[in-house]
């Protein structure tokens, strides 16, 4: 017997696209939240998935108390961990240490979808988001 309806079940289509913070770099990004604390009660982890138009970004930022994982479903773009600017393509991850700066670009003419997971956090807040600028400026 198979369960359609089921409290840590989630859904891209049903999950809401977060929408994110411009002015601390989320250009053009659309986020989906799918499992975090607040959806399905998650202690340690969150996963999600953002799709990049052509041109968008996410501005480097740090994470200090969650390790990141980044996963292309399609797509291709650089994603930047502290100084280095690495080429991802579809099938592609890269994974990012706690505290590490890191950002990604979509390059491309065509959508990214990334997939990626917080491991130590189970919210933004929980693992914590400051930006390079904020820290060059003592924000």
């Amino acid at each position: 017997m198979t369960i359609d309806q089921h409290p840590y079940k989630v859904s891209l289509a049903d999950t809401a696209a977060d929408p994110g913070i411009p002015e601390r770099g989320w250009v053009n990004m659309d986020v989906r939240w799918l499992v975090t604390a607040e959806s399905v009660g998650a202690k340690q982890g969150v996963f999600g998935v953002t799709i990049f138009a052509p041109g968008a970004r996410h501005e480097l930022h740090r994470h200090p108390n969650a390790e990141e994982v980044e996963y292309l479903i399609s797509g291709q773009g650089v994603a930047y961990v502290d100084d280095d600017a690495i080429e991802l393509g579809q099938g592609e991850a890269v994974f990012v240490p706690r505290n590490a700066y890191h950002g990604f670009e979509n390059t491309s003419s065509a959508e990214v979808v990334m997939a990626w997971l917080y491991a130590g956090a189970a919210s933004l807040e929980a693992a914590g988001f400051v930006t390079r600028l904020e820290d060059e400026i003592g924000g």
